[in-house]
């Protein structure tokens, strides 16, 4: 049981790490506006070639118009295979993207395995549909296992050789840098050995996950921690989980906020809109920037520093 309380403990800290990082960002002063353009969410013609609707005559008497499915058309290929990397710097992808599509792929194996488990306990595999279907979501737990763990290995290992060999990226890699690319490789190294080493069809996964769902009952021979990889991949999965929304990992699903709320926000500030209301509470911020010009001393709020003069320097 120790082995299934430690994971708890660890999905139970990234639920509330991940609810703590969206209630802030949700509840962060408003940011300063890009206006970069294109803006995704655009729904007339105009986006095609980086234009507003804001170029309309009289827009402020239009209605605001905005496409959720437009944003996604640019950032899922975005998220999951590193678009813009690609187009910047193919060198940094060869190695990037494998990592963070090795990881997506293993989130995705675990919901087929939790899916798996599920239809096992509601009884739908003793059917004659349950057992086609369970024989598919097998192959398919394979499939994307074994890919994510190949894939993950090559990503992680590669980064941590560009981070030591490359100048560039070594001259502003901090130390947590370091230690969450070995953290990663722990994991998929270890999953890697594991299952090559007597569990190749992911048997032990599945019980594991069984266990899970059933607080430690056994699905078949497989037990966690039947051998010491085994339990070092249980171990740095689970801490993993918990580790990575209290680290910069956690951009992998933040960074809809920022393409959402920051990059592509064009709300118009209307008399009395929300847009106006949360400007006036911006002039009650007292900022505390270092520029002694600004005056910005953590007395005076935004209010009375933009409607005063700039002091002279000396």
């Amino acid at each position: 049981m120790g082995f299934y309380i430690l994971t708890y403990l660890c999905i139970a800290v990234f639920i509330g790490a991940t609810g703590c990082l969206i209630y802030r960002q949700l509840n962060l002063p408003l940011h300063v506006r890009w206006e970069i353009y294109p803006v995704r969410h655009e729904t007339t013609a105009k986006l095609a070639y980086g234009g507003s609707y804001m170029e309309e005559v009289n827009w402020w008497n239009n209605p605001y118009k905005s496409s959720r499915f437009n944003e996604l058309k640019y950032m899922v290929p975005e998220i999951l295979f590193l678009r813009g990397l690609w187009k910047e710097n193919r060198s940094l992808w060869r190695v990037s993207f494998p990592l963070h599509f090795g990881l997506y792929l293993m989130i995705s194996t675990f919901g087929l395995l939790l899916l798996h488990t599920c239809l096992t306990l509601w009884g739908f595999s003793a059917i004659a549909a349950g057992g086609a279907v369970n024989f598919l979501l097998s192959v398919l737990i394979v499939s994307a296992g074994w890919s994510g763990l190949i894939l993950g290995n090559i990503g992680s290992l590669g980064m941590l050789y560009r981070r030591l060999t490359d100048r560039e990226l070594r001259d502003y890699s901090s130390f947590a840098d370091y230690f969450n690319i070995l953290f990663i490789c722990l994991f998929f190294l270890s999953a890697f050995v594991a299952c090559l080493s007597g569990d190749p069809f992911l048997e032990g996964a599945k019980a594991y996950t069984f266990g899970l769902l059933t607080a430690g009952s056994s699905l078949n021979r497989y037990a966690p921690g039947q051998n010491v990889i085994g339990m070092v991949t249980i171990v740095s999965a689970s801490l993993l989980v918990a580790y990575i929304p209290l680290t910069q990992m956690s951009h992998m699903f933040m960074k809809y906020f920022l393409y959402h709320n920051v990059k592509w926000d064009d709300l118009p500030n209307r008399p009395g809109g929300q847009m106006e209301v949360a400007i006036k509470n911006n002039f009650k911020l007292k900022p505390t920037w270092q520029a002694k010009h600004i005056g910005a001393n953590g007395q005076k709020s935004w209010h009375d520093i933009a409607s005063s003069a700039p002091k002279e320097m000396k």
